[in-house]
């Protein structure tokens, strides 16, 4: 796609906002609420887990299965389960919803799946990668102000954790996280209608039973929050110096390096500027929660919304490896798993950088002979997303 195409169709958006008073209860993408509480329709979701990297099928006892936010699952002695899935709308005859797995010894994983809405679905089989001397820890996301569990809010394990690690909650909010190695670790929770929350906690060597649990508490959008980006030249990359930064009636300056914080800042739809009297002035209507913010300025002349020389970027690490090109980097649509743009292969320091439009993605970093990993990722209008960071481990 052409520099000015890519410019045309960064066109600032201006999303609508749940009442504040009504988001624990329904937010903008569907219902916040466990279905021991409210009940939803929901449809029969069944399969089988298998051990990955077997000579014959291995069936796996004892996995944690959750779709689309359901209550909790375990397979038996045949690998198998059954699951009521959650359906909040049954005008389509399928939808895409995720699936998690894991289990203590195991390497827990999220998949996408593709199911029908009116009539039982029986799945291919899902594959677990056995992860030996790995830990793992149970915990739950919940609403801060009311409590309540947030079903089907994504969980993820922080990269310099070593490995890249996401899994989906249940019903009542919690999650089940495996294939977690032992140290200080950094967990974070995201969900519709809510600021993106964070914690650090010890891993130790053992199962969940041997690790305390953890509580991620969201905040709805609207609550303010401290704000962190960097603004950098869309014709160089290099930092923009002393650039002032607006958000709402907060602001801030860019440092020696292009970093900016502001405290306090409004959430959910905001107008962001940033003006520096070397480069064209930003203005956007962003959607704040909390996450990082990665802001282009054009030289003068230049177009209006700016021109982004990518909008996700990153680095993938194969572990144990000095070599880290050749792996391949998809982004596929979350909606509907169409792959929008790809890498075919990162470079040797294992860099690489793509353009998609604003949405939520899918980002997966494959590579053979090593595991496959994915990590959700949003790209707002105006901004881009920078370390979308993967640690691939080899395949035993």
């Amino acid at each position: 796609m052409r520099r000015n195409e890519r410019a045309h169709r960064l066109i600032p958006h201006t999303f609508a906002l749940c009442p504040l008073l009504a988001l624990w209860l329904l937010g903008c993408s569907g219902l916040k609420l466990p279905g021991s509480i409210i009940n939803v329709p929901t449809v029969q979701v069944s399969g089988t887990v298998l051990e990955a990297q077997v000579l014959e099928d291995k069936p796996v006892q004892g996995v944690w299965v959750v779709v689309n936010g359901s209550a909790p699952k375990f397979t038996d002695e045949q690998g198998r389960f059954v699951v009521q899935a959650p359906v909040l709308t049954q005008d389509l005859q399928s939808l895409r919803v995720f699936l998690s797995a894991a289990k203590h010894g195991y390497t827990a994983k999220v998949e996408q799946i593709q199911i029908n809405t009116n009539e039982p679905n029986e799945l291919e089989p899902i594959y677990l990668m056995p992860a030996p001397e790995t830990s793992s820890v149970r915990g739950k996301v919940v609403d801060k102000g009311t409590g309540q569990g947030i079903p089907d809010a994504d969980v993820t394990l922080a990269v310099e954790a070593g490995i890249a690690l996401r899994i989906r909650t249940a019903r009542d909010g919690s999650f089940l996280m495996s294939g977690i190695f032992e140290g200080t670790r950094t967990f974070k929770a995201r969900a519709a209608d809510y600021l993106v929350a964070q914690t650090t906690h010890p891993v130790r060597q053992g199962d969940e039973n041997a690790n305390s649990p953890i509580t991620l508490a969201l905040l709805p959008l609207g609550f303010p929050a401290t704000v962190t980006g960097s603004v950098v030249s869309a014709e160089t990359l290099l930092p923009v110096t002393f650039a002032t930064v607006k958000i709402g009636e907060k602001e801030g300056k860019t440092d020696a390096d292009g970093n900016f914080t502001i405290e306090e800042a409004p959430t959910g739809t905001q107008t962001v500027q940033v003006e520096h009297p070397d480069f064209e002035r930003f203005v956007d209507n962003i959607t704040i929660v909390g996450e990082p913010l990665l802001i282009f300025l054009n030289p003068p002349g230049g177009t209006n919304p700016p021109f982004l020389p990518f909008t996700i970027a990153g680095k993938v690490t194969l572990q144990g490896e000095t070599n880290h090109s050749g792996v391949r980097v998809d982004v596929m649509r979350k909606s509907d798993g169409q792959v929008i743009d790809a890498v075919p292969s990162t470079t040797i320091e294992g860099n690489y950088a793509l353009w998609v439009p604003p949405g939520t993605y899918l980002v997966r970093a494959s590579k053979d002979g090593f595991q496959t990993v994915e990590q959700e990722v949003t790209v707002r209008p105006g901004v881009a997303v920078k370390d979308v960071n993967f640690t691939l481990l080899p395949i035993p």
